[in-house]
């Protein structure tokens, strides 16, 4: 008998490590803690689609927007530890969140097993097609001549910190939050906003539709795929905003899973067809580990904390 029971054991044993060794072996989610419609949106559904292929599993994106994305990471976090729930991360939820929430219901560093980056791009200032000034040095002249009469529409920490950027250059903007950027698009074209910031590929589709139209982009030099738009540091020495993405899971998540995730985004962002892709929506593929995002929110954190007190802004 107990022979048999030990016997029991032992398969009972393999069944389980058989199981925990074939992940994955159900649906996994990814949660994208922005509205649709967004680049965060855009590069999951693009990635779960490839990640699905790899893993022989479905990859269900999951938009769980508001309050720049710390609701959908705060949800995040509050799902097993499995490796079956995975979550889009950013500079915005988790180098900025710290600053301008009192109470963000995770921890961005302990709260997260974080696998890696996916990419990172520059925004664009957008203006409706009939906006006075035809460039970026008449939207400066002309904003410093009607001060407090233009409003700008912000839905993320990103377009947040590039408003600030811009203010240095004296301009008296009035600020409104957004729940997402896609309402900012609707009201600049009805005119209820002036402007407003919208991350690359949603600012190309913009224009490209004849919906809005495109003064600056905020990268430190003119991006390759809007060569004809300046970058903001040529008017305004010093000007850089650059956001990034990554992706990450539940802490706990066992190392066996993210390694797993790990090694299939790396294969991913490897091919050239993903880097095209990114590099057409004005991304660049970022290929970071996870101990080097980790490395990154650290050293970002303290940049929005002084951004956050020179801006004046009171933590919600």
């Amino acid at each position: 008998m107990k022979r048999l029971i030990a016997g029991l054991a032992l398969a009972m044993f393999a069944l389980t490590a058989a199981a925990q060794s074939a992940y994955p072996n159900r649906p996994i989610k990814l949660i994208v803690p922005f509205a649709p419609g967004q680049v965060t949106d855009w590069l999951a559904r693009m990635l779960g689609e490839q990640m699905a292929a790899e893993l022989g599993q479905p990859v269900v994106v999951e938009n769980r927007a508001g309050a720049n994305g710390t609701i959908g990471s705060a949800y995040a976090v509050t799902q097993p530890a499995d490796g079956y729930t995975l979550v889009i991360t950013s500079n915005g939820t988790h180098s900025a969140g710290p600053n301008l929430f009192k109470k963000l219901g995770y921890d961005p560093l302990t709260s997260f097993t974080h696998i890696g980056g996916l990419m990172s791009l520059p925004w664009m200032l957008m203006v409706r097609p009939d906006f006075p000034a035809k460039d970026i040095k008449e939207f400066i002249a002309y904003a410093k001549q009607n001060p407090g009469k233009l409003a700008v529409g912000y839905g993320s920490s990103s377009s947040r910190l590039a408003i600030h950027l811009l203010k240095s250059a004296k301009l008296e903007v009035l600020e409104v939050p957004y729940k997402g950027l896609g309402q900012t698009v609707i009201d600049v074209r009805s005119g209820q906003l002036q402007f407003t910031f919208l991350d690359m590929g949603s600012a190309m589709n913009q224009e490209k539709g004849g919906g809005l139209r495109g003064l600056a982009v905020t990268s430190p030099k003119r991006s390759p795929v809007a060569n004809d738009k300046p970058a903001m540091s040529e008017v305004i020495p010093g000007y850089e905003m650059v956001s990034w993405l990554g992706i990450g899971a539940p802490a706990g998540t066992p190392e066996a899973a993210v390694k797993r995730v790990h090694d299939v985004v790396s294969k991913i962002l490897a091919r050239d067809d993903i880097r095209q892709k990114i590099a057409a929506y004005g991304g660049e593929v970022m290929p970071l580990n996870g101990a080097q995002i980790v490395d990154l929110i650290r050293t970002e954190t303290p940049v929005w904390a002084r951004f956050v007190k020179e801006a004046g802004i009171e933590p919600e």
